[in-house]
């Protein structure tokens, strides 16, 4: 007895492929803030140009590897999986970065130093560059500065006297401005004025001197760039301005550093608007932020970037997991590019950033509309071939082709959202060799059909038994494809990777067509007399030339061994014979 046969059913392929399609098409509308349309490389729309100029804490030169180090840093930083389309460019002692469309907010904050403390609050916060006659502005009844103490340790600020003021130290060092064209010439000792603002800086807000410590707190104006920034010292105390410039804080040695990160993810905050950061921490650390946090229940910590507070958040309990939590004024693109910052390092060098600058498309859409001009050139040719040679089945490529392109349309609208995937011309050069490999796939499958009409058999059963022939050859070859194209996107640079990663993704993505719509669509084709018809079919000619079944035996191939013939294909005197006790 034959074993049962599992029977093909086309209807739940084709459901299982409209339901992706939805899905997709649903995230591209109803989610995210941006268009329904991909983004578009430098090269297609122009981008935004900023400038950073290298300085170091001696005031020196920047080495060639410090600044080697630094644009490959903040290149990862930037276009960490190779697909967004910027470009990190060492100029003489700067480093150029430009990104696509108008985010100069984010090329300028590609350019900090990212050096991550936790340090634990002694004092404040206290007001920032209150306004003069108001309670606390120096010199005013109530002006305070950020002092060790209070209850619980959680860094009450102390009070002057009333009626007195409160003492001001020194004013801050002003910030050297940068020479035109970049900060100091290469080989020299150059810019001694900023190596002396931040020795001065070190020296009155890292001081371990309470009353230094008060004068530097009274004394910092959160208003002015910090000659410090991401030069402090992190086994020594520091009195600092919060990111928005709004409050001081007096801030004790770090306890852990950015390097103890294990990994930093962003997250949309589970209690309330925003987004935070989830930071896991390594095994070493985990352990010593265990015990810290331990000792220290209901006093504040604070997260320092470049010299910055972040966030100051009071323990509430012992956090034993390795696990910390960074929140603040986040939203998704801030917390994202905060995240990629931690997850790639500090830069060697900090950099003093330009204003952005609006740069043309280095192409134009003039290119892009020639691409798009050849890729429609090149489906018209495989829709006219497929027409001329397979006739009725020719429908069928085109009709693959299409939703092909829907989909391919929709994932990198989502891409570009995701990942910050960015079109250019290499890509648009990939998705149009892209067009020829699904082709492929529809050329073997219909082959393989014919190979079996050849041997006999009528178009509904050469159908799923060509099939399974093409299956292997298909996936073989996209095999091969992808495979091509994960070499290429890891050995390759710059554009070079976009191309790499549209061929990759359209091999996927033809495997996903034809499994879903061209195989089914073939299989409700079979049951159709339009489609099985040899001159709609485009079999006319194979019909012709098969070899024709007798009543004395199986069918031939071209007078050869016997060929093996299902149920359906059998001649009549055969099965005749097979219900009188089977064939002899």
């Amino acid at each position: 007895m034959a074993p049962p046969t599992v029977r093909f059913r086309p209807g739940r392929y084709l459901a299982a492929f409209v339901v992706i399609v939805a899905v997709l098409y649903g995230l591209v509308f109803l989610t995210g803030n941006g268009s329904p349309t991909p983004k578009l490389g430098i090269d297609l729309q122009g981008g935004t140009r900023v400038t950073l100029t290298a300085r170091t804490e001696t005031g020196a030169a920047p080495t060639p590897d410090q600044l080697n180090l630094a644009r490959q840093i903040i290149d990862q930083r930037v276009n960490g999986l190779g697909v967004s389309g910027a470009e990190v460019v060492q100029d003489g002692s700067n480093l150029v970065i430009t990104v696509p469309g108008q985010e100069g907010d984010q090329a300028r904050s590609l350019g900090q130093t990212a050096r991550l403390y936790f340090r634990p609050v002694l004092g404040g916060p206290i007001p920032a560059n209150p306004q003069a006659g108001q309670p606390g502005a120096p010199g005013q009844p109530g002006a305070a500065a950020p002092t060790p103490g209070g209850p619980s340790g959680a860094g009450t600020p102390g009070s002057a006297p009333a009626g007195q003021s409160a003492p001001i130290g020194p004013a801050q060092p002003p910030v050297p401005t940068p020479p035109p064209g970049g900060g100091a010439d290469p080989g020299t000792s150059a810019d001694p004025r900023l190596a002396q603002a931040i020795s001065e800086a070190k020296a009155l807000r890292q001081s371990e001197d309470p009353a230094v410590q008060e004068q530097a707190a009274l004394a910092l104006d959160c208003a002015v760039e910090d000659p410090l920034r991401g030069y402090d010292d992190p086994a020594r105390p520091l009195v600092a301005c919060n990111r928005e410039g709004t409050e001081k804080y007096l801030l004790g040695p770090a306890i852990l550093s950015g390097t103890d990160v294990a990994s930093a993810t962003p997250n949309p905050n589970p209690q309330g608007v925003g987004w935070v950061i989830n930071l896991a921490y390594k095994s070493e650390a985990a352990g010593v932020w265990a015990d810290y946090t331990s000792a220290n229940v209901n006093k504040s910590n604070a997260v320092v970037l470049d010299s910055q507070v972040v966030s100051a958040l009071r323990i509430v309990q012992p956090l034993l997991d390795g696990n910390a939590q960074i929140s603040g004024n986040f939203n998704q693109a801030s917390a994202t590019d905060f995240a990629n910052v931690l997850r790639y390092g500090s830069l060697p060098l900090s950099f003093d950033t330009s204003e952005a600058q609006t740069v043309s498309a280095t192409l134009g859409l003039a290119s892009l509309q020639a691409g798009l001009i050849a890729g429609i050139v090149g489906l018209i040719l495989v829709f006219v071939y497929s027409l001329f040679y397979y006739r009725a089945l020719g429908v069928l490529t085109i009709l693959s082709l299409i939703l092909s392109g829907l989909v391919v349309y929709a994932v990198l609208v989502l891409l570009g959202r995701g990942i910050g995937f960015t079109l250019d011309l290499a890509g648009v050069a990939g998705f149009i060799v892209a067009i020829g490999i699904t082709a492929d796939s529809f050329v073997i499958f219909f082959e393989r059909i014919k190979d079996e009409v050849r041997e006999g058999r009528s178009f509904r059963s050469a159908v799923p038994r060509g099939w399974i022939r093409a299956r292997r050859t298909i996936l073989s070859g996209d095999a091969v494809s992808f495979l091509a194209a994960v070499v290429l996107y890891a050995l390759a640079v710059g554009q070079v990777k976009g191309f790499a990663f549209t061929l990759g993704m359209s091999t996927v993505l033809d495997l996903i067509v034809v499994f879903l719509v061209t195989h089914p669509l073939l299989a409700l084709a079979s049951n159709s007399r339009l489609f099985s018809s040899p001159a709609w079919s485009g079999l006319g000619e194979v019909v012709r030339h098969a070899p024709r079944s007798t009543g004395s035996g199986p069918p031939r191939a071209g007078g050869g061994r016997p060929v093996r013939t299902g149920a359906g294909d059998r001649p009549a005197g055969a099965r005749s014979r097979a219900g009188r006790g089977g064939a002899r």
